[in-house]
């Protein structure tokens, strides 16, 4: 990859000044992936990125490049305001707010039931074994404990189970797989080759 952004980089220099010679540098520098270095990881980025990374923040326009249209099915880049970084496939965002934990039904368990709130009774609670202890999927400010919590990747849902009592209690949503990944500096840029999501970069 690194090989093969270099050289592509030289031929763009060595071509005529186009106005989109910068955005084309810009859009190869972004789609140097995170294990190579990311968009500054081959010299001949660092000042295009500077440069892109400056212009964003005064509020000018994303760079255009010619010889990757996106609306042709092309490779492009996009803005994109989101704290989460995609779920990698096939896990899905759970839904926000939502209590989740990762875990499996017991052996002859109907898969539902009531459990309280006190001892160990969020770990096994339902007839189910967990992975840890229940969390809130992208905790926002309001909520218990406040501020922007980390969001949950799920896999195939288990079941459910309530804690708490009647007048007052929460619904645990059980999946087979969590992945728990953490808020981020929002600012991003989606990054799309041959009109396939390739990677976000933030800024």
């Amino acid at each position: 990859m690194k090989n093969w952004l270099i050289a592509l980089l030289v031929v763009g220099a060595a071509a005529s000044a186009h106005a989109s010679d910068y955005g084309c540098k810009v859009l190869l520098c972004l789609a140097n992936p995170a294990s190579n270095g990311g968009p500054q990881g081959v010299a001949e980025c660092v000042a295009p990125i500077d440069q892109l990374y400056h212009d964003l923040d005064k509020g000018r326009p994303f760079p255009t490049c010619d010889l990757a249209d996106g609306n042709d099915g092309g490779s492009y880049a996009r803005q994109v305001y989101d704290p989460y970084d995609p779920c990698p496939p096939p896990l899905q965002p759970a839904t926000r707010g939502a209590y989740v934990v990762q875990g499996r039904r017991n052996v002859g368990s109907g898969g539902s039931g009531r459990g309280g709130t006190g001892g160990n009774e969020w770990v096994g609670s339902g007839g189910y074994t967990l992975s840890g202890q229940p969390q809130v999927s992208e905790l926002q400010s309001g909520q218990s404990g406040g501020g922007v919590g980390p969001q949950a990747c799920v896999g195939k849902p288990v079941g459910t189970y309530t804690v708490g009592s009647y007048d007052d209690s929460v619904t645990i949503n059980v999946f087979e797989q969590v992945l728990w990944q953490p808020a981020q500096n929002p600012r991003a840029i989606d990054v799309f080759i041959n009109n396939v999501w390739q990677q976000r970069v933030r800024w």
